[in-house]
């Protein structure tokens, strides 16, 4: 708690723009992963099981592409939820070699938990901001993201020529 009291009154006004949304991304997978603890749940986790709440019949490569998570980061996370019993793999009816992802009982009856953590979180980090300023952020988060994904797309165009 220190570390964090003494972060907090340090001059900010030095650190690159990725180290905050580090920081922003890593408290709270921490605060994800308290809360989740008893749902048998982390936080690298969950993001598969709202994924599939809002759609099932993904497959893992659906998943990867959606979250830009590499694909054996996914199937980890995946192996982990069906041996939990909170999504169950069934063969697509129109391409025998691909599974495609649902959701068990067990893993929908999570699902209201899993949304009100979140919506917590969300809800804390948004309190004393502004309806303008919660839209300008989030609009401001989505041309960096694009930009960022760009970037790295001319990167990789690069390194491959």
């Amino acid at each position: 708690m220190r570390k964090c009291k003494k972060i907090c009154e340090d001059d900010l006004e030095d650190i690159p723009l990725g180290i905050f949304a580090s920081i922003i991304h890593r408290t709270r997978m921490m605060y994800l992963n308290n809360e989740l603890k008893s749902l048998n749940v982390t936080s690298s986790q969950f993001i598969y099981l709202i994924k599939l709440y809002r759609k099932e019949g993904q497959t893992q490569e659906d998943l990867a592409n959606h979250l830009f998570v590499d694909k054996g980061t996914v199937a980890r996370a995946v192996k982990k939820l069906e041996d939990n019993g909170f999504i169950c793999r069934r063969t697509d009816p129109k391409n025998r070699r691909r599974y495609l992802l649902y959701l068990t009982e067990d893993g929908k009856s999570l699902m209201p938990d899993i949304i009100n953590i979140t919506k917590n979180w969300e809800d804390s980090m948004n309190e004393d901001l502004s309806k303008i300023e919660k839209e300008r952020i989030n609009e401001l988060l989505k041309k960096l993201t694009i930009k960022s994904l760009n970037k790295l797309c001319d990167t990789e165009e690069n390194l491959n020529e």
